[in-house]
């Protein structure tokens, strides 16, 4: 009977000891495969580290190959897989091309003009056409894309374009800054602009031009946002009128309803709602980058200086009639300020006013509006900047009061008083009239 009872015992030990074991065992299975799993994360951000320093000094190219197909060696996929692209070994238009020197391969495309010249075309933009003498096109949307058949950079094409789009502006650091003296004549109060405007150029700016030698600037100004509908009848300037004074995305591309009644406070803060990718961001266009974008037009255009302040031959004003075929909206003054609604497409002239009447075309409807692939600079809409001006409208003696500066005057100025370089520096930033409007700029990050 014991040796029954001891045999019982015994073998309730061993069960409760092969349980005990079989934990035990478990236990250290599981302990090796988190153990595993850890190491496996350290290597692999081991190896996301490695890439990343790889990149960023320019030894390994980001592509879609690695991002596809997990364990690709980035180390295998060097920078001089890429063609070098120079004056002695020119690429094809188009080409994909080994970066710069600093370029950030990951924000950016180098991408051959095809005469040994290399642009940067940041990652979600497509190259459409151009080169750095007649001013580079790209867009967003890659139906746009250059395909070496078919010039897409001509005024007929433009409507054609489906993406938003933007001009290369090359600029070396020690050329951007603004500029105080047009055609000769010093910008001043009464005479070209008002003198209290400020003539510092952010700091903000300075990193990309430093990188890249440039910065993209929206084709035409902006566009209505998709989301806003079109008024369908008379608009009076009051300033209760807040018909188009919301927040949206801007467009740019031809044939939009230009967006005015918008003031400077939602003009900055649409510009800055554009984009905000891994790539790029964007904002509303700067007095530095309005200067530079002019000098820019006048060496590699046939304009010159005093064409920049005095802009009968391209610009969209009053006094002058220009060639169009796009949509027409009529403004005019009787008491206050109007404009009526935009009618359907048309071809011909714009109206010669003597004064107080005007025609708002559609963005670029006009060729004679284009220059380096740029679209109403000179009249149209005035365009908001994020310059700022010291002076109190109506005193130039007051200094403590912020207004924002306004460029390039409107179909309701005349050429000569308010050309492409005339800075309005008395517009509070709660103006929403008839004839303002904003163009946007891209960061390369």
């Amino acid at each position: 009977m014991k040796e029954v009872l001891t045999t019982k015992r015994g073998r309730k030990i061993i069960y409760v000891l092969s349980i005990v074991l079989f934990l035990v065992t478990v236990m250290l299975i599981s302990n090796i495969a988190s153990t595993n799993k850890t190491l496996e994360r350290i290597k692999e951000n081991a190896r996301e580290e490695v890439e990343k320093t790889l990149i960023s000094t320019g030894l390994a190219t980001y592509t879609k190959d690695i991002e596809d197909n997990v364990g690709v060696d980035p180390v295998s996929v060097h920078n001089e897989n890429l063609p070098e692209n120079t004056t002695e070994t020119p690429q094809d238009i188009g080409t994909v091309v080994a970066p710069k020197e600093n370029w950030n391969i990951e924000t950016v495309t180098a991408i051959s003009l095809g005469n040994g010249e290399t642009v940067p075309v940041p990652i979600g933009f497509y190259y459409v056409g151009g080169d750095l003498n007649t001013g580079v096109i790209i867009s967003d949307n890659e139906e746009d894309q250059y395909d070496g058949k078919i010039d897409k950079t001509t005024w007929e094409y433009t409507t054609n374009l489906k993406g938003n789009q933007f001009v290369w502006i090359p600029c070396a650091e020690e050329e951007y800054k603004k500029c105080e003296v047009w055609n000769g004549t010093t910008q001043s109060h009464t005479i070209l602009a008002y003198g209290g405007w400020d003539k510092t150029t952010y700091t903000s700016e300075l990193p990309q031009i430093r990188k890249y030698e440039g910065f993209y600037v929206a084709r035409y100004e902006a566009g209505l946002a998709e989301t806003i509908p079109e008024f369908t009848q008379t608009q009076q300037q009051t300033g209760s009128n807040q018909i188009y004074n919301k927040e949206g995305i801007p467009q740019s591309r031809a044939g939009q309803v230009p967006w005015n009644f918008i003031d400077w406070t939602t003009s900055q803060k649409n510009a800055k709602s554009m984009y905000n990718t891994n790539s790029v961001s964007s904002g509303l266009i700067t007095g530095t980058q309005w200067d530079v974008m002019l000098k820019r037009i006048v060496e590699k255009t046939d304009l010159t200086e005093a064409d920049l302040t005095n802009s009968a031959n391209w610009g969209n004003y009053t006094n002058n009639s220009i060639e169009y075929k796009g949509r027409m909206a009529r403004g005019w003054y009787s008491n206050s300020w109007y404009l009526g609604v935009f009618g359907g497409e048309t071809e011909g002239k714009t109206s010669n006013y003597s004064s107080n009447d005007g025609d708002l075309l559609t963005t670029g409807a006009s060729k004679q509006t284009e220059k380096y692939h740029i679209y109403d600079v000179a009249g149209s809409l005035w365009e908001w900047t994020d310059e700022s001006s010291f002076y109190k409208a109506g005193n130039i003696n007051e200094t403590n009061i912020q207004y924002h500066v306004r460029r390039g005057g409107s179909f309701l100025n005349v050429y000569s008083t308010f050309p492409a370089c005339y800075r309005h520096g008395v517009s509070h930033a709660t103006s929403t009239e008839l004839d303002i409007g904003f163009r946007i700029t891209l960061y390369i990050k």
